[in-house]
Parts: structure tokens; sequence; C-alpha cells
């Protein structure tokens, strides 16, 4: 009934639009979560970052506001892992340095502390706040 080509047509057409779907979805779930982290309803959040990450595991920006919802939480713990995560994505990240430096000097880890301020002092530009930040938390 079917020929060989016509199955392989259908068989892409399935895929394509598979794709289609988990990029949109990937994309809303993301959009989703950051409207219910600017409310403060950061369990909401988290629900939908963990969704996003099904489909785009590699979504450092899924991980950094991971990070951030548990950091507001005051779960400092889970909040470190997913900047962690997202570190192995983007080590060049100037926010996700600062926001693991605060974290790693929050959890008492002074010498990973140290590591990310020398990060900054590296990837920063001149007159770089995230560096005045983090040095102001050791002198608090």
């Amino acid at each position: 009934m079917y020929n060989k080509n016509s199955m392989k047509l259908f068989a892409s057409i399935l895929v394509y639009f598979y794709f289609i779907s988990v990029s949109f979805a990937s994309i809303s779930f993301y959009q989703v979560a950051l409207d219910n982290f600017e409310k403060n309803e950061f369990e909401l959040s988290i629900k939908y970052l963990e969704k996003n990450i099904v489909f785009n595991p590699k979504s450092s920006e899924s991980y950094i506001l991971l990070g951030k919802s548990y950091s507001a939480m005051d779960n400092v713990d889970k909040a470190n892992k997913y900047f962690k995560i997202a570190y192995t994505l983007i080590p060049e990240n100037i926010e996700l340095n600062y926001l693991l430096g605060k974290v790693s000097y929050n959890l008492g880890l002074i010498e990973e502390y140290a590591e990310y301020l020398s990060n900054l002092e590296i990837i920063c530009p001149v007159n770089c706040d995230e560096i005045d930040k983090l040095k102001k938390l050791s002198t608090e």
C-alpha cells in the first residue's frame, strides 16, 4: 500500500514536528518559570524549570534560575548545586561566578569563595560591581 519513500517522508515529518513541539515546550516552560519567579512564586518556578530541563538539559539559564529560586527559599545547598551545574556549562559567566561566590561564602566555603572572586577579577571588565559586592561580604 505504501512504498518505502512515502514511509520515510512520513517518518521525517513526524520527527520534524516532534522537535518543533519540544522547542516550543522548552521555551514556554522557561518563560512560565521566569514569570513565576518574578512574582515570588518560587515553588512553581522550580516545577516549570524542572520540566524545561527535561527538554533542554543544557539550558544554563534554567539552572541559574533554579539556583536563584532555591536561594530565595533559603535552601542554599540546592542553590549551590544548580549554580555549579550551570557553571559546568558557562564558567565565564560573570553573574554566575558572583552567585557561586556568594553562596560559597554563606556556606563557609572560603576557598571556593576566593576562587570565584579570583575568576571575577579575570573575566570582569574594569569597574565590575560583582567583584565589589563579593568583597563586601567578607567585610560585613
